[in-house]
């Protein structure tokens, strides 16, 4: 499943990556994207060049990256589902650490920050990245050194419980989710990956911002009780 905005300049580039990749391991392998409203005939393009090897859902406007993984996460028709960016700045190999945990865990998460990891990004978004995170395990979910690699693999039926009860539609939905997850008692592993930095992705200086008032969000809906309990 890839979320995208906005992205006909690169997404060839992604969508030849992920055929390239050699999915014979898998029962059904099934390629879903998510158009967040794109004003640049994403869409279009897509289903243009690709046809019927790529499934393309359609957001009637930009809501955001979390409205737009709850879409895909209605649309998703196989048993597991693996979310990545359309920057694609993890690679699918790096889903290969990530099966032997699934047999375990029904949530497993790519981490830029555990040991073992790899992060090519610039030193000021880094910095941020870790006042967020740390933010993040004070005031909504504990227990993980990075909550917003956009890598993460879901069994779907565990998803869809998730993500009908979560609210944000923007960046912070990584960070609700995983509040749920833990709240309704589902194991998750944590898995370091490699993650090089991409020129012109959707993270900008307001994004950080936005995830601090998201931060908010999530500790009032959990206040005024407006999350299921556990």
């Amino acid at each position: 499943m890839i979320p995208a905005y906005n992205e006909s300049r690169r997404i060839k580039h992604t969508l030849d990556k992920v055929f390239a990749y050699d999915a014979s391991r898998f029962e059904r392998f099934e390629v879903l994207v998510i158009d967040d409203g794109s004003s640049d005939g994403t869409a279009d393009f897509i289903e243009q060049t690709y046809g019927g090897r790529v499934r393309v859902a359609r957001q009637p406007e930009r809501r955001g990256k979390g409205a737009a993984i709850r879409r895909g996460v209605l649309e998703t028709r196989t048993t597991w589902l693996l979310f990545v960016d359309a920057d694609f700045s993890i690679k699918l190999t790096e889903l290969e650490s990530f099966e032997p945990h699934a047999e375990d865990h029904p949530i497993v998460i790519g981490s830029k920050r555990a040991p073992g990891s790899h992060v090519e990004y610039p030193k000021v978004r880094r910095f941020l990245g870790g006042i967020g995170q740390s933010l993040v395990s004070l005031f909504v979910v504990s227990g993980f050194h990075d909550t917003q690699a956009g890598f993460k693999l879901y069994r779907t039926d565990v998803a869809r419980k998730l993500f009908a009860a979560q609210k944000i539609d923007g960046f912070g939905f990584d960070f609700e989710v995983l509040f749920l997850a833990k709240r309704f008692g589902y194991s998750v592993a944590e898995v370091p990956i490699h993650c090089e930095h991409k020129v012109g992705g959707s993270v900008r200086m307001s994004t950080y911002l936005t995830v601090l008032k998201e931060i908010g969000t999530v500790v009032w809906n959990r206040v005024r009780g407006a999350y299921p309990k556990r």
